[in-house]
């Protein structure tokens, strides 16, 4: 699986805490750009604290070279996407990203148009991007649980939920929601990453095993020599790192899975999923080309449907569909769940429910696919992104850049 930054976004609507109110401008349907002269960090941070809700999702990132690709795979729905820029000030870099699958501001929502206070709080809800400086940052989910095994070390939350806290002695706190906006606004480089999220105490409010059960977070920082995978590992930063970006590693390509369980088989067995994705991605790394049509080919190859709903007698299947009777990660190391007749009936209802698109877009939709692609060039600060998966007549990529004139114009897919 993969992330969906976890933002109520139903009750920003009624937010005043921003520096000034905007609109959006229409890419195509459920595509919009926001653009900032400015934005206020602390207000974003004073509204969301304790609207701070986790959300299933599921995602992939691969960095090659010059380019960055990801997935952000959530249920079918009827949410809007946003690409956000904002401009350099003395208080931030320049940036460029994306804000996905906001629950409960949908596309009508978005396409009605007018000034929102809604469209201060974007620039919070990034889940991936690239600064005037070279540095992408983006973000996934993984399991419950795999950040740390050990009761003693879960500290009272702010809420009581056993947040855990990485540095108590800082004078800044921050949820890690919020990790991805501060890299964004100011790391020149990965070095810099890391010493801003060593520098800072982070908090996960429900990053730990609890009744109900949550996903926690880890991130892929690249910049234009190196890439790493950040996991908080018993309440610290653990960085896995490489300065090889042109070879599949654990340090470029980040699924939904604790790099640190990896040694471990029986915990491998019992966390984490993602590993159908990471697989497909590790094979056909070395045979694409650094472009941005190899890295869109690349990425194409672990959409959502193709990943997930071919039939069952083919490798894959919806592995990743979690049910009591079908854990996704046994049904991943134990390949002969595909021959069980009770798997096999749940399988194929799942897939009728997908095929029969009637219910798709639509609120209470549970069938899943990738709701948005996005290219990263490190080297030209500019992305390209395509939506819901190229269905709905999105035939095209969007391009959105730092440093041309204009906001987005559009690339055709050849």
């Amino acid at each position: 699986m993969s992330f969906v930054l976890a933002l109520v976004m139903a009750i920003f609507c009624s937010c005043t805490e921003t520096k000034q109110e905007r609109s959006n401008t229409p890419i195509c349907n459920y595509l919009y750009g926001v653009e900032y002269d400015d934005y206020d960090f602390q207000a974003g941070v004073n509204f969301t604290e304790k609207r701070y809700k986790p959300a299933a999702a599921a995602c992939s990132e691969v960095r090659k070279g010059n380019f960055v690709g990801r997935n952000l795979d959530w249920y079918i729905n009827c949410d809007a996407a946003f690409v956000i820029k904002i401009n350099h000030t003395d208080d931030h870099f320049a940036s460029i990203g994306m804000g996905g699958c906001l629950p409960a501001f949908n596309d009508s929502l978005a396409s009605a148009g007018g000034v929102s206070p809604v469209y201060g709080m974007l620039p919070m809800a990034t889940c991936d991007g690239i600064n005037e400086k070279g540095v992408y940052i983006g973000v996934n989910v993984m399991p419950t649980g795999e950040t740390s095994f050990d009761q003693s070390k879960w500290n009272t939350g702010a809420w009581g939920n056993g947040a855990a806290y990485t540095n108590p002695s800082s004078d800044k706190t921050y949820c890690v929601s919020y990790l991805t906006r501060v890299i964004l606004d100011h790391a020149s480089s990965l070095a810099d990453a890391k010493q801003l999220v060593e520098s800072i105490n982070w908090y996960e409010p429900l990053n730990f095993p609890h009744e109900g059960g949550t996903q926690a977070f880890h991130w892929l920082i690249s910049d234009s020599v190196s890439s790493a995978v950040l996991e908080f590992i018993d309440n610290k930063p653990c960085f896995t790192e490489t300065t090889n970006i042109n070879e599949p590693s654990y340090a470029t390509i980040m699924t939904n899975f604790t790099n640190k369980l990896m040694a471990d088989e029986q915990l491998v067995q019992t966390t984490g999923c993602g590993y159908e994705r990471w697989d497909l991605l590790h094979d056909s790394y070395a045979d694409t080309p650094e472009s941005f049509e190899g890295m869109q080919n690349l990425m194409q190859k672990v959409w959502y449907t193709k990943a997930y709903t071919t039939e069952i007698g083919d490798g894959f299947f919806f592995s990743e569909f979690v049910s009591p009777e079908f854990p996704a990660q046994e049904m991943y190391h134990n390949p002969d769940y595909k021959n069980n007749e009770a798997f096999a009936e749940m399988f194929k209802a799942q897939k009728a429910l997908f095929d029969d698109k009637s219910n798709w877009h639509t609120p209470t939709s549970t069938l899943w696919y990738t709701t948005h692609t996005v290219i990263y060039d490190i080297q030209k600060r500019e992305l390209r992104v395509m939506v819901h998966e190229g269905l709905d007549g999105q035939k095209e990529y969007y391009k959105a850049s730092l440093s041309e004139s204009g906001f987005v114009k559009p690339v055709l897919v050849k």
